[in-house]
């Protein structure tokens, strides 16, 4: 005869209190484990004003009485002194000061003297190049009147800058990176991104 207990489901054993202990020490490793990723990637997003220039930014003074403000394009001179100046996210309002490899020369040049490839990221033959020299990444600030080049005055690299900033002499090992720009009703903008790595450069 069959065993009427062989159809019985066998009562449910009691949580003992280690499972209990073993779910509590549990419980907050995996969620660790997935809110680790998380926060290192929240650490890894930088912050606006550390953010390269973006698509859309407008170029504001960086320096002197008129800091913070846009550049006027009516303002820009042909063949004058560079203006200094940083990116600024137009909805928000934030200066992208927060890295110095922001920062940019920014000019204006007779359009008939670009070259094909500088004319392509000029604005009304406005152009704009990163301030930071690729030899061993001091500010380039100089500017020679008379040859129309941005020099870098730790070690006189010059810079062509009707022609991409290529080094006419010194030892910098490549161009100063371009800030391709646009005018978008009526104001001067970023059009895209740099156009090669910013700052200093191994030969």
């Amino acid at each position: 005869m069959a065993n009427l207990n062989d159809n019985l489901t066998p009562p449910e054993k009691p949580r003992t209190k280690q499972g209990s202990t073993r779910r509590a020490v549990l419980e907050p490793v995996v969620a660790l484990a997935f809110s680790a990723p998380m926060r290192c990637l929240a650490q890894a997003s930088p912050k606006p004003e550390k953010l390269r220039p973006q698509p859309g930014d407008r170029l504001v003074f960086a320096f002197g009485p008129h800091e913070g403000e846009p550049l006027q394009i009516d303002e820009l001179t042909v063949d004058e002194k560079p203006v200094t100046a940083w990116p600024m996210s137009p909805e928000t309002g934030v200066v992208r000061s927060g890295s110095r490899l922001n920062r940019v020369m920014v000019m204006r040049l007779d359009p008939a003297t670009l070259s094909a490839k500088t004319a392509k990221g000029a604005a009304d033959g406005i152009v704009a190049y990163s301030a930071v020299c690729p030899h061993t990444g001091c500010d380039v600030e100089g500017w020679i009147e008379e040859t129309h080049r941005l020099v870098c005055p730790c070690h006189e690299s010059e810079f062509e800058v009707a022609d991409g900033a290529r080094v006419m002499t010194g030892p910098a090992p490549k161009p100063l990176a371009m800030l391709p720009l646009e005018i978008t009703e009526g104001e001067l903008c970023v059009a895209r991104g740099f156009t090669r790595r910013v700052g200093f450069q191994p030969n």
